[in-house]
């Protein structure tokens, strides 16, 4: 998950410190070029410098977690997490959701989408089937002439697998804990508002329209309130 996603799931105030990971800050390129050249009057370029700090940190629990084996063991392990995280999981979620709403006729989805894809939803279908496969199949033992044995890598089969669902589960969980639990316990429910500040490049008026900022703030407000609450 890049940097640029952990902003914005810092601006939707569910991670600690929210504010700060949401932020961002004027790249030093940017910085030196408006201090000692010639400004063009356009806005500087901002970075999300805090949520690539969070990003690194993350990196770098991955990588030393593989410090014990060999480079390229450790690379080939970091590789299929990626993979089965980021690709097939979040592939199948994301296919079964668009079947979800393709085949829920209380959502409405096919009426607003106002064109039908050809051939329907047979992509979706199997592009789930096929990364339901691949999420079961590689619990499966290779055989030992495969390069993803244990006699080849040095590590288990079913351990990276095991390490992406429970990945998964933890950050489920802390959603459940986070949406559902707090709020009930609390009688609060997390108020989230986010504002773009998008104005012409340059000042001029046949500049492009560019977001320059977001102005974004959020607090906890008693349920069926309409105003803030500290």
């Amino acid at each position: 998950m890049s940097r640029a996603v952990k902003q914005e799931i810092a601006k939707e105030g569910i991670l600690p410190f929210s504010l700060f990971f949401a932020r961002s800050t004027t790249t030093p390129y940017a910085w030196l070029k408006h201090r000692f050249w010639r400004s063009d009057g356009r806005a500087l370029e901002q970075s999300p410098a805090t949520a690539l700090g969070l990003h690194w940190v993350f990196a770098v629990i991955l990588v030393a977690a593989t410090s014990s084996t060999t480079p390229s063991v450790g690379y080939i392990v970091l590789v299929l997490l990626y993979a089965y995280l980021l690709v097939v999981l979040v592939g199948f979620f994301v296919a079964a959701g668009v079947l979800y709403l393709r085949f829920a006729k209380k959502k409405g989805w096919t009426d607003k989408l106002g064109f039908k894809p050809w051939g329907g939803p047979t992509a979706a279908i199997i592009y789930s089937c096929t990364c339901a496969f691949m999420i079961v199949g590689v619990f499966i033992t290779p055989g030992e002439t495969s390069p993803f044995s244990y006699a080849t890598t040095g590590v288990r089969h079913y351990i990276v697998p095991t390490v992406g669902l429970c990945t998964l589960l933890i950050g489920y969980s802390y959603y459940l804990v986070f949406a559902k639990l707090i709020p009930r316990v609390r009688k609060k429910v997390l108020v989230v508002e986010r504002e773009p500040i998008i104005v012409r490049q340059g000042g001029r008026h046949d500049g492009e329209w560019v977001q320059i900022l977001e102005v974004v703030e959020f607090w906890w407000a008693a349920r069926h309130s309409e105003g803030k609450e500290a």
